[in-house]
């Protein structure tokens, strides 16, 4: 009998296991999968040893899918166990079925026998695979940005209404265990499993329907939000214009009379006192709009505008570089907006704390990717790198710190993104590349 439960352990687990792979690869290593292999061998000999213990086959399933998210740091992989389990169960009952109607052969029998435990784990490891990897490639096709933007507490809940489903379909399969199965109630059992997997699948679906359309409502409001700032901004640049023509003329006019009267000295005074000034805060702004005119991103145009013409009119020296014409960015608009609001609003706040503030921003192609590089003047205030990214740790005081954790958790969701933050000297620099 021992014999028999340990066979039946592995093949088990077996099966999950190339289930995951299917799902995961290439992101797992081997040694994680063998990790994977024997916590669910364990499991599934302890449950079966323990008379095919329900709560303890539910307990492997959840402890498997959060190594699963461990591992993989992504939370919706936590289905994927108790999605491989349903469907293992619902093929190895389809399977019974037709092998019992083919060769009229007694379900209890066919098995309890050991080379049928081996032969139902291959035959459903070959229709689960085959069903897994075309469920991996719509899953990569509609789902997979709509899971990678949905909230983690809805993601969670996901999760967990998977392990449920997996919960029931364990406990049906107990309660046909207790009766003489023929092939009539292994029909049954299989159209059972069927209903719980399509009854799950549509709790999903809606699920993500709804949190689809909530996103997609949130990046309409955001761009409109993007939209307004960037008039906002032409506004303001518009109004700066009216302002110096009008006072072209007086100006001409003070110039004027300091020459008729050959005040010179009080000429050069009035010149370096009041012209320059307004020169080298009219060039900035001038450059800035220009540099900015290689950027046909609406959303990124807004951004950098709001941002960089705020830091001029703060009297930041701000130096842009934007040598190549930048159509389009392979991330998400209301991510990469909140990425640069914020690692923006940082570099503003930093660098208004030295004496001579200044703000270096870089955008540019490295081959096909899209580099950031952004660089300001700061006071070094001991908090070493790792320390900025954690949560709630800042020199800002209360209510601040949460900015670069924000940030970090939205990179870490994009697997095409390198992301490095530098301190050289009196400089703060933050790194971002986008393949």
């Amino acid at each position: 009998m021992v014999t028999i439960y340990l066979i039946s352990s592995i093949c088990n687990a077996l099966t999950l296991i190339c289930n995951i792979f299917i799902l995961i690869h290439p992101h797992l290593s081997i040694k994680k999968y063998l990790i994977l292999f024997l916590s669910l061998s364990a499991f599934y000999f302890m449950q079966l040893y323990l008379n095919n213990s329900s709560l303890l086959l539910f307990a492997a399933l959840t402890v498997n899918s959060a190594l699963l998210v461990k591992f993989t740091r992504k939370i919706y992989s936590g289905f994927y166990i108790p999605l491989s389990f349903i469907l293992n169960c619902i093929l190895l009952n389809f399977i019974a079925f037709s092998v019992t109607r083919l060769w009229n052969l007694s379900i209890n029998d066919f098995k309890s026998a050991r080379i049928s435990i081996i032969i139902f784990s291959i035959c459903t490891i070959i229709a689960g695979c085959s069903i897994l990897y075309l469920i991996r490639r719509l899953f990569q096709k509609y789902l997979i940005n709509i899971f990678e933007k949905t909230n983690k507490k809805l993601l969670a809940l996901i999760v967990l209404t998977f392990l449920l489903c997996s919960f029931l379909v364990r406990m049906t399969a107990v309660f046909f265990d207790t009766l003489e199965i023929t092939s009539k109630e292994s029909f049954l059992a299989f159209s059972i499993y069927v209903l719980f997997f399509l009854f799950t699948i549509s709790i999903v679906l809606i699920v993500l329907y709804t949190a689809k359309k909530s996103y997609e409502a949130q990046k309409k409001a955001s761009y409109l939000e993007s939209l307004k700032d960037y008039t906002k901004n032409l506004e303001m640049v518009y109004n700066n214009l009216r302002s110096f023509r009008h006072d072209y003329i007086n100006i001409m006019t003070s110039l004027a009379a300091y020459i008729d009267e050959e005040k010179y000295e009080e000429l050069g005074t009035f010149f370096h006192e009041h012209i320059l000034p307004m020169q080298k805060n009219l060039t900035q702004k001038n450059e800035a709009l220009n540099n900015l005119l290689h950027v046909n991103l609406l959303e990124l145009k807004s951004i950098l505008y709001t941002k960089l013409l705020l830091a001029v009119n703060q009297d930041i020296e701000v130096n842009i570089d934007i040598p190549d014409e930048i159509d389009s960015i392979h991330m998400d608009p209301v991510d990469l907006t909140r990425m640069l609001g914020i690692y923006l609003d940082n570099a503003i706040e930093a660098c208004l704390e030295t004496e001579h503030p200044a703000i270096n921003f870089h955008l540019g192609k490295m081959n096909q990717d899209i580099v950031f590089i952004i660089s300001n003047t700061f006071i070094d205030k001991g908090l070493s790198i790792a320390q900025m990214h954690k949560k709630d740790i800042t020199t800002k005081g209360e209510g601040h710190g949460i900015g670069l954790h924000n940030v970090f958790e939205i990179l870490n969701r994009y697997d095409n993104i390198y992301h490095e933050t530098i301190m050289k000297e009196d400089l703060f620099i933050q790194q971002v590349q986008i393949s």
